[in-house]
């Protein structure tokens, strides 16, 4: 487990029925008005609800006393009538209110997830799958909406009712009353037994639910991998038995709730044959109410009891959102390796000077990837990183970014330590160009538009002519505002690479780090994009991680770097002249790219 992963924290079987739904319950303090509002029209529809209960034993005792005139039972009937006129008005309201606190609260915990995932470093994202990630943020949400929608309502009508129907039936029959509340306390012991029971399964529902989203994610977008490689009836065992996990472990929650409900509705039954038994021996025996009384007390009765079986189907949605909050808290109590230390301050103009100081890094599951590198880097200069896969330079990348922190040494930015500045007024200076380009759903222009959204037309067609893109975008159906799809995968690689550095061109960033920005071009457009560059580094620091050296043959300086460890640097010269882990990686490229090229001259121009 990762250190910025947490067990799931309801782990406790014995747990309070509803716990994690109770903690989530902050998020409505912003609405306690419409939620109090919400609350008191529905117990004024409850009153409303009962009275005509209560009506309907002074309309039998009028009866069997002999009261004939009709305004009595006129007033009796206009009242039971207003019962109901304002029982729909208030329950009306109250539905509104609380439908509609649901619906804000819904959209704020998802707002609050959202917002909390993007302070969580990219590693985070590795190691879960963006299905069940997605599975949190929508399915178990929305399941939360509809506990606070529907089951907060009926817990609000459950407990309105039993405490007015009880203090109203211990007023006009004591004794009653505590006959008919006898076998109460066996429901609560049924209650608990299936609360114990049911809370792990459907905790594990949740979970594959999350498993199944995050397979489906997965095969669906590389659906035209899986039919190259004919792999299709394998995963699609894969994804069955993934849907079998899930469809076991909800029908064995449905078996808990099946064994639970005979016993609620056996205490609902004891109940309510004792009052019909005790009920009926008492008015016979003229010791009891009066048959109008005796009526009233039935029909209360039948009303504080029926709900019994309201509350078996209740207690099974308390534990649906029960699980459905745990998973949801469990990512909330995800906390980020890397956030602004306590006293950070915002960089204040364009940084000036990088350095890395005997750096050294080690990931949490994984030995020393970067043993002790050290560099300088100011304005104007570009610095290149190579090496043989596995030597360390993305890890370099991904600590420039801090989306880690070094485990040794010191990054520092015109001489103060990186961790000094909060990270979005930092990485608000870079832009960043990696290999595997990503795009989002949406237009060229959407994309390129990311990082400086205010930008016109003018720079971000004058950006993608620097990155070596315009003419390609313009010979798109709708050019600019083309939708390239999910991932971009309307595009090449190639033609990716260039909308993506066209991004980080856009930004102006004081900090430019490529990361294999051009490996998915041909050698002559790379030459194009490299001049471009080449004349776009002043006033700025930029960092190229290339495999291809000859990206990177016109830098500064060139760290080669092996094992993470700095092996050899110097600028491109030097480095051949040393004949040593360069000259030989440059020995092999140059006569490749001789090959590829036909012995064209894919170098004319300045590159880096």
């Amino acid at each position: 487990m990762t250190r910025n992963q947490v067990s799931p924290p309801n782990k406790d079987r014995h747990a309070f029925l509803g716990r994690q739904v109770w903690r989530l319950y902050t998020f409505l303090r912003p609405y306690k008005k419409a939620m109090i509002g919400g609350l008191a029209l529905n117990i004024l529809a409850r009153a409303f609800d009962l009275l005509p209960l209560a009506i309907a034993g002074r309309v039998i005792d009028a009866a069997a006393r002999g009261e004939s005139g009709p305004k009595v039972y006129l007033f009796y009937g206009l009242t039971v009538l207003a019962s109901f006129i304002f029982l729909a008005v208030f329950q009306s309201g109250s539905d509104y209110m609380l439908s509609a606190l649901a619906q804000k609260t819904r959209h704020d915990i998802r707002l609050a997830l959202y917002g909390h995932l993007q302070s969580l470093e990219p590693a985070f994202f590795e190691d879960r799958q963006t299905g069940d990630i997605m599975s949190v943020i929508v399915a178990d949400v929305d399941a939360l909406e509809s506990f606070l929608t529907d089951s907060t309502t009926s817990i609000i009508r459950l407990v309105v009712t039993f405490c007015g129907i009880y203090g109203y039936l211990f007023f006009l029959e004591w004794r009653l009353a505590l006959l008919l509340f006898v076998p109460l306390p066996l429901a609560i012991f049924a209650v608990r037994r299936f609360v114990t029971r049911v809370q792990p399964r459907y905790r594990q529902t949740r979970r594959a639910v999350g498993a199944i989203a995050g397979i489906l994610e997965n095969n669906i977008s590389g659906m035209g991998v899986i039919q190259a490689y004919t792999a299709e009836d394998r995963l699609y065992e894969a994804v069955s038995a993934r849907s079998a996990s899930y469809r076991d472990e909800a029908i064995a929650a449905e078996g808990e709730r099946a064994r639970f409900l005979p016993a609620i509705y056996a205490v609902a039954g004891l109940s309510f044959g004792a009052v019909f038994a005790g009920g009926g021996y008492l008015v016979a025996a003229g010791l009891g109410p009066t048959v109008g009384d005796y009526t009233t007390f039935v029909l209360f009765a039948a009303r504080l009891v029926l709900p019994l079986f309201v509350f078996g189907m209740l207690i099974n949605q308390i534990q649906r959102a029960e699980a459905a909050a745990s998973r949801v808290s469990e990512l909330f109590a995800v906390r980020p390796r890397v956030a602004d230390a306590p006293g950070a301050v915002a960089l204040r103009g364009k940084p000036s000077r990088l350095e890395f100081r005997d750096v050294r890094f080690a990931y949490p599951s994984r030995g020393q990837v970067i043993n002790g590198i050290s560099f300088s880097l100011a304005k104007g200069q570009v610095l290149g990183v190579v090496g043989p896969t596995g030597a360390g330079k993305s890890t370099l990348v991904k600590l420039l970014l801090r989306y880690f922190e070094p485990t040794g040494g010191a990054i520092t930015v015109d001489g103060a330590s990186l961790a000094a500045y909060t990270l979005n007024s930092y990485r608000g200076h870079l832009g960043y160009v990696s290999q595997d380009a990503f795009l989002f759903h949406g237009t060229v222009a959407e994309n390129i538009l990311l990082g400086r959204p205010e930008a016109d037309m003018a720079a971000v067609r004058h950006a993608a002519a620097v990155a070596g893109a315009d003419d390609f975008i313009m010979k798109l159906p709708s050019g600019y505002d083309t939708v390239i799809g999910e991932r971009g995968l309307k595009l090449s690689g190639g033609e990716r690479q260039r909308v993506s550095l066209a991004r980080a061109i856009l930004r102006d960033p004081a900090i430019l780090i490529l990361d294999e920005a051009t490996s998915a071009v041909d050698t002559r457009t790379e030459a194009i994009i490299q001049q471009n560059l080449y004349a776009f580094r002043e006033d700025r620091l930029t960092l190229a991680v290339a495999h291809r050296l000859s990206t990177v043959r016109q830098c500064s300086q060139i760290l080669v770097v092996v094992d993470g460890y700095v092996v050899e640097r110097g600028d491109h010269e030097t480095l051949l002249a040393a004949g040593g882990v360069y000259a030989g990686m440059w020995a092999v490229q140059s006569g490749a790219e001789t090959l590829e090229e036909g012995g064209a001259s894919g170098g004319s121009g300045e590159t880096f």
